[in-house]
């Protein structure tokens, strides 16, 4: 087969530097499109869990008024009635299953969804409601499937923007947007992460080093709890700082791959200790790709064979350039 090679040896270089480019760019972009592997997903929830419940088991029934600005916090992954996550969530339940003790309360969340109220005035029996509800498993779903699209999938787009590739960042960022949301506002999850870019100028998508920009970040959360920005929410969060607390102490003791037995101890979370089903000696990185449903595939092991391959394909290409016999 005949090659085609630009006879000018300056130009051979200069196609050569444009392979290498692509050849960069392209094993980047295969290695940020790498998510959490169930096990880890699995401990990243479950840490939130604790945070959020008290425990590691998920509490689908909780319900309350914890006066943090919010109104009714409720569910597994702490659903609120002023922010509209509650309502949608009671709306895509009821689509399903028209005949449940909550859609009668749906013209109260819309109204308090449309205008952030943290009111608890039109909710009288609401939380009675939520806890009767949580013992089907039509609604244990739901929350899953809500607490999925709303919160975890966009955690884990905003790191592979980010360039995060160990488990620990993608769960901390999980466990972020839980607690401060995705919107536009200077507590919120892109407020942080802009803090922190800001701060170490960049992210590890910039080439700045990941074990020193989580940490960074999580500095920067623990910094807006104790100091929001939203003063409703200043008592609530200023006795939550520990779960940021925990993520530095996983940082510290180097458990970047949210594997074996996860250990810290902390004054609320004394001697705490989670054992998820990956070994100890697995990878800190991320683990596996996730489909849009949620499937798992060999995305790691993927991004390896294919970098390997356009490695050889540069170096082959390389050989013919610089007319070294292969």
């Amino acid at each position: 087969m005949h090659i085609w090679l630009p006879n000018d040896m300056g130009a051979r270089r200069c196609l050569l530097l444009i392979l290498l480019a692509c050849t960069c760019l392209s094993v980047r972009s295969v290695a940020q499109n790498c998510s959490l592997s169930a096990p880890q997903k699995l401990a990243a929830m479950q840490l939130t869990n604790l945070f959020e419940n008290g425990n590691f088991e998920f509490n689908y029934g909780y319900c309350e008024n914890i006066n943090d600005g919010r109104g009714v916090t409720a569910g597994f992954a702490g659903f609120t009635t002023a922010n509209g996550d509650a309502l949608d969530l009671v709306q895509a339940y009821t689509a399903g299953h028209p005949r449940n003790s909550l859609a009668k309360y749906l013209p109260a969340l819309i109204l308090l969804g449309k205008t952030q109220s943290d009111s608890t005035a039109l909710l009288t029996g609401f939380c009675k409601a939520w806890s009767a509800e949580a013992n089907n498993t039509p609604f244990q779903q739901a929350q899953q499937a809500q607490v999925d699209s709303v919160y975890y999938q966009p955690s884990q787009q905003k790191a592979d923007s980010l360039g995060l590739q160990y488990a620990l960042s993608r769960a901390f960022l999980y466990d972020t947007i839980i607690q401060h949301g995705d919107g536009d506002d200077g507590d919120s999850l892109a407020a942080i992460v802009n803090r922190t870019k800001a701060l170490q100028g960049g992210s590890p998508a910039d080439g700045v080093d990941e074990s020193i920009w989580l940490p960074a970040m999580i500095r920067e959360r623990r910094h807006d709890l104790l100091h929001p920005e939203n003063a409703a929410t200043a008592d609530q969060w200023a006795v939550s700082v520990e779960r940021t607390d925990v993520f530095s102490q996983l940082a510290e003791t180097q458990q970047w791959g949210l594997s074996g037995t996860i250990r810290f101890n902390t004054t609320n979370y004394p001697n705490e200790s989670l054992i998820t089903n990956t070994t100890a000696s697995s990878s800190a990185m991320c683990g596996q790709k996730l489909t849009s449903s949620d499937s798992i595939s060999s995305g790691c092991s993927l991004s390896i064979a294919v970098s390997t391959l356009l490695l050889c394909f540069a170096w082959f290409v390389l050989s013919l350039l610089l007319d070294h016999p292969l």
